[in-house]
């Protein structure tokens, strides 16, 4: 498990807190706790017990010496019970919390009862993971209760959680928590051992050795709604044999790890440094201060088969998916439903090779395999529409037959909502089938349709895209509350019965909180989504992170209905509902109409 809170958070600069200088005492030295340039001190005389509830709620953000200065506001029984431990789940909170009534008996010394309000934003795991409040923000009260101890208001019973304990969870205000934490990315390898996939989570900025605190995440699985798709090198038995180093003046991470011999092959070495090697330097969310990787394995450096040295970067695991190249080809579709690609960015588009290029059978909606060998396209009224694929790669051969570059009927007497293909050639299909929800995975080489169950709040799927990674799908889905952002993991199971692989979606998780209204997304990069918001002033494009943090608004262009994006060093292409394409160089530049179209697409 990740240690997500090993230093201290920062708080405002205004409030129950203030950022001074410590006061000296008599013989000189300073009183109370120095967290981040901020004085925590303990409770003081003739405090009430709201200002004793708020005051330890915000002293709780020093994370030094087992929240020593926190302690002081609780008794001796409730500091016992009261153990958030190293990495503690967090409330993010919209502002400091609200005082709520207070109980107070006239001439008692106690119990005394205080409420507080808070607007609860989301949840951090204690593995680091963000977790957004469902519809953006919720009211939550809390209660607290105290009792006098030698004449001072101390709490003796914390809030309880939904099973009646104590809760462990700290309370930090948005601006705090952004201040306190950094987003970073682990790296675990897919199912097939190839590709990496980021898990992103929240780090505090303080820690003592961040490398080393996200070698150790790495050692055990992945948390969270990611954890059943992916999987990670390093044995359970791995272990750090010291601190990773970082020599002065270097940007090379130091890991010594301690392997069984068995699990020290040149193979396993090779996706335990790809995994750290990405883990350590890449940017995520954030740029890495480092940029390279140095191993040692039981002592000894470790250098990569033909590599002329053991410091490893980035540039000697690439990753397609997490990187893409500029020049990716578009496609898109015609007025007459004609499928046509414009080919590295260039100056005209042409029609793709085969039936759907040629508009004889006018196609609503298509999607391009990542390798771009298959085309899938949907033709037909909505509730009798059918899904075809063709073999662009086949069509596209000298002397091709006519067979070969047929569209091919898969499934028919549907409603088509979206369309998206995953690394391995499967054609994912969400709609609707005689008024019911459905989703479907249909292999390019042949075989039936397998349906796969929706996430439990999805009514129904509006769009849905599988990343490059071939893991992880987003999709817009409608729910009970309105429309949501969702983010869930391909999982494949083997069957005793049947040979093919069970496929199912994990327990999905919402991004994208703050977005009103989501029409149409795609992947941007590996650690964000470009989403259209239907807003009360227009469709709207919004980058939403994919760690759950809040969206960035890129300015409204009028009549947006689909977008479609390949990573930073492409074009961003939308759909606009007057026919025509329009296209922007950088997500903080000015649209501009390029071509008539509709239903434009990258590869994937």
């Amino acid at each position: 498990m990740l240690v997500v809170a090993a230093g201290c958070a920062n708080v405002p600069s205004s409030g129950l807190l203030q950022s001074t200088d410590m006061p000296s005492s008599v013989s000189g030295e300073q009183q109370g706790s120095d967290c981040c340039g901020l004085v925590m001190t303990g409770p003081r005389d003739g405090w009430n017990p709201m200002q004793i509830v708020l005051n330890f709620i915000l002293a709780s953000a020093d994370f030094s010496d087992h929240r020593a200065v926190a302690r002081e506001y609780l008794t001796r029984a409730a500091s016992t019970s009261w153990q958030p431990g190293p990495g503690p789940a967090v409330t993010v909170i919209a502002q400091p919390p609200s005082p709520g009534p207070t109980s107070l008996p006239f001439g008692s010394r106690g119990p005394a009862d205080v409420q507080i309000g808070v607007q609860v934003l989301g949840q951090v795991t204690a593995s680091g993971q963000y977790i957004p409040e469902p519809g953006g923000q919720a009211e939550e009260q809390q209660g607290f209760t105290l009792a006098k101890v030698h004449g001072q208001w101390r709490i003796t019973r914390l809030p309880t959680g939904g099973d009646g304990r104590i809760s462990h969870e700290l309370l930090l205000t948005k601006d705090l928590f952004q201040l306190a934490y950094q987003p970073r990315d682990l790296y675990y390898l897919d199912p097939s051992g190839k590709h990496l996939v980021p898990d992103p989570v929240f780090v505090p900025v303080d820690t003592t050795n961040l490398a080393s605190d996200l070698v150790n995440a790495l050692r055990v699985s992945p948390q969270g709604w990611l954890a059943d798709g992916v999987l990670s090198a390093f044995p359970p038995s791995a272990h750090l044999l010291r601190p990773v180093e970082v020599p002065p003046g270097s940007r090379t991470a130091i890991v010594s790890l301690s392997l069984p011999r068995a699990d020290a092959t040149d193979s396993s070495l090779a996706q335990i440094s790809a995994q750290l090697v990405w883990t350590l330097t890449s940017p995520g969310f954030r740029s890495s201060a480092l940029s390279g990787v140095k191993l040692y394995v039981n002592g000894r450096p470790w250098t990569p088969p033909g590599a002329d040295t053991a410091v490893q970067s980035r540039s000697d695991y690439p990753q397609q998916a997490l990187d893409p190249a500029a020049g990716q080809n578009l496609y898109f579709l015609t007025s007459g439903g004609a499928a046509r690609v414009l080919r590295g960015q260039g100056p005209g588009s042409v029609p793709v090779p085969g039936q759907a290029g040629t508009g004889r059978t006018p196609l609503s909606g298509i999607a391009v395999s990542p390798d771009q060998r298959y085309l899938a396209g949907v033709a037909g009224p909505a509730g009798a529409a059918t899904v075809s694929i063709e073999g662009l790669a086949a069509a596209a051969r000298q002397h091709a037959s006519a067979s070969a570059g047929g569209l091919e009927a898969q499934l028919t007497g549907i409603t088509v909502s979206a369309l998206t293909w995953d690394s391995g050639d499967n054609l994912w299909i969400a709609g609707s089938q005689h008024g019911r929800p459905r989703l479907w995975v249909l292999s390019a080489v042949g075989g039936a349709p397998v349906s796969v169950a929706l996430p439990a709040v999805a009514k129904q799927v509006a769009d849905l895209r599988v990343a490059a990674d071939g893991v992880r799908v987003a999709m817009i889905v409608n729910t009970a509350s309105g429309r949501q952002v969702l983010l869930a993991a391909i999982v494949r199971t083997a069957n005793s019965v049947r040979t093919e692989a069970q496929v199912t979606l994990s327990a999905a998780t919402q991004i994208g909180a703050d977005l009103s209204a989501p029409i149409a997304l795609s992947w941007y990069d590996a650690d964000h989504l470009l989403v259209v918001n239907a807003s009360a002033a227009g469709p709207e494009v919004e980058e939403v992170p994919v760690d759950g943090d809040r969206s960035s608004y890129y300015g409204i262009e009028p009549g947006m209905a689909a977008i479609a994006a390949a990573g930073p060093r492409n074009l961003v292409v939308a759909g606009l509902q007057t026919g025509y394409l329009a296209k922007t160089v950088g997500l903080s530049e000015l649209w501009s109409q390029f071509v008539p179209g509709h239903d434009p697409v990258f590869p994937g």
